[in-house]
């Protein structure tokens, strides 16, 4: 693939979140998950996200016979009866000892929106799962299934051609999600300049898995986020 042009990619990202139950503005009685502060290796209890960052992630919870197609299916009926670039994946989040399925929403500018969307996924095929929860600030494991917009900026580090301050640095192997919890305390510790939020990840490109941990930052160049590379290569040997 040539610099500067883009392809998209299949692929799963697994991150840690903070989840706040919501309870107005949903179909009564569904089960209703936010992400008031994402990225959170990027911001602080000082810091608060801009109005060009992603607004706060929403995921709506769903029945269990859904395979990644069939949200996708439903999500393109779904799209066109909004006004706003909805963006929906299907995902899993995990607590304590809870599991959901979910569909992660992104993009949503008003709280109000919340509720229409549930209804047109119910309306193409989609069950949301009425639930009981009243969960704040609980962390929480998030495995998405995803499609990933790719531009090759380096041999190794890939930058999200459709959502800003999204980067993809390749590496050599696979992690377990403790793996790459340890080994990106260790990074973290030896890096000096701006801050990152960090998930692990892979995609399917041309009948090859490739390993990747994704950088969030609105602030590094590719010197930089080479260098943070450099560190996880290091750190994981």
């Amino acid at each position: 693939m040539e610099k500067h042009q883009h392809c998209e990619v299949f692929g799963t990202l697994e991150k840690i979140e903070q989840f706040n139950t919501l309870h107005e503005n949903i179909i009564p009685g569904s089960l209703v998950f936010e992400s008031p502060a994402p990225f959170s290796g990027y911001y602080n209890e000082f810091d608060s996200p801009t109005a060009d960052l992603s607004p706060h992630y929403i995921y709506i919870g769903i029945l269990t016979t859904y395979a990644v197609f069939d949200v996708v299916r439903a999500l393109q009926k779904v799209r066109q009866e909004f006004d706003f670039d909805l963006d929906a994946a299907k995902a899993f989040v995990r607590f304590n000892d809870r599991f959901f399925n979910v569909i992660r929403l992104r993009h949503i500018t008003d709280y109000a929106q919340i509720r229409a969307v549930q209804e047109s996924f119910v309306k193409h095929g989609i069950g949301m799962l009425m639930a009981h929860g009243n969960w704040q600030n609980v962390s929480t494991h998030v495995t998405l299934k995803k499609v990933f917009c790719l531009q090759t900026i380096s041999d190794d580090i890939y930058k999200d051609a459709c959502e800003p301050n999204h980067y993809y640095l390749r590496i050599p192997k696979t992690l377990t999600f403790e793996e790459f919890a340890d080994v990106t305390a260790k990074v973290r510790y030896n890096w000096l300049d701006s801050k990152f939020d960090a998930a692990l990840g892979y995609f399917l490109k041309e009948q090859e898995v490739v390993e990747i941990i994704r950088i969030y930052s609105g602030v590094l160049e590719l010197a930089q986020l080479d260098e943070i590379r450099k560190l996880y290569l290091q750190k994981i040997k």
